[in-house]
């Protein structure tokens, strides 16, 4: 007959705890919220949004120069003599130097139309400069101004904060209180009288809508350019324990 051996008490409730549901989470598991003993299970987790409407402080312009010509010679000479106008012109305006960028300057055949065609009619030249304004009064006064001094192309404006930090912070605030709003609602429904908040987080990065626009060109009572308000936007996961 075989004979059995008794395990030790104490191997026993090892290989019990071993496959114990309430053992420590495997490694690369996320972390559990930091609630107290004998709160598992007994929490509510929310979002919180805010957005606060910010006044933008800077306007960046994007002007172009295209110029089509039987040579690359021709055709890039005559774009950067009008560039060079632009660049002037605009910084008569009392636009720094600095504040000036060029973003492209190519330069492509021109070939007959048709799909298997390679004989070149010309060559094209484009010149794109990028303006960025701390003073929004001169954004009219720069594309009149750039479109008389030779740009035939105003590829974009939009509009941002050069420090967005003090919008955010409001914006926070909001989003923490929208929080605390909702997680009450959620416990005032469920008979929950008392909540304690053990985790805060912010989720993504801080939203900034740029408006970006087709600018017009020029008008003869000039360009009107309206900056309007840019939302500043953040949202927020809380964890609430009851």
């Amino acid at each position: 007959m075989a004979r059995f051996r008794a395990l030790p008490a104490a191997l026993v409730s090892l290989a019990l705890l071993a496959f114990s549901p309430t053992a420590a989470p495997a490694q690369g598991a996320p972390p559990r919220p930091p609630v107290a003993p004998g709160e598992a299970g007994r929490i509510i987790t929310v979002t919180g949004h805010g957005s606060v409407d910010a006044t933008p402080d800077e306007a960046t312009i994007t002007l172009g120069v295209q110029t089509i010509r039987p040579t690359a010679q021709e055709a890039q000479d005559q774009s950067a003599a009008a560039m060079d106008r632009i660049v002037r012109q605009i910084a008569a305006l009392g636009v720094p130097r600095e504040r000036l960028r060029t973003a492209a300057v190519n330069l492509v055949p021109v070939r007959k139309p048709g799909a298997s065609s390679a004989e070149v009619t010309g060559y094209e030249a484009v010149m794109r400069l990028v303006v960025t304004l701390d003073d929004l009064r001169l954004v009219g006064r720069v594309i009149d101004t750039a479109v008389a001094a030779g740009a035939n192309a105003v590829d974009s404006l939009s509009f941002g904060l050069r420090d967005s930090s003090a919008y955010r912070a409001r914006a926070l605030r909001m989003a923490v209180q929208d929080a605390r709003a909702t997680a009450a609602a959620i416990a005032g429904a469920a008979g929950v009288s008392t909540l304690r908040l053990v985790r805060i987080d912010e989720i993504g990065p801080v939203a900034i809508a740029r408006v970006g626009v087709a600018a017009p060109m020029a008008a003869p009572g000039g360009t009107p350019v309206v900056p309007g308000t840019l939302p500043v936007s953040v949202q927020i996961r809380a964890v609430y324990a009851f």
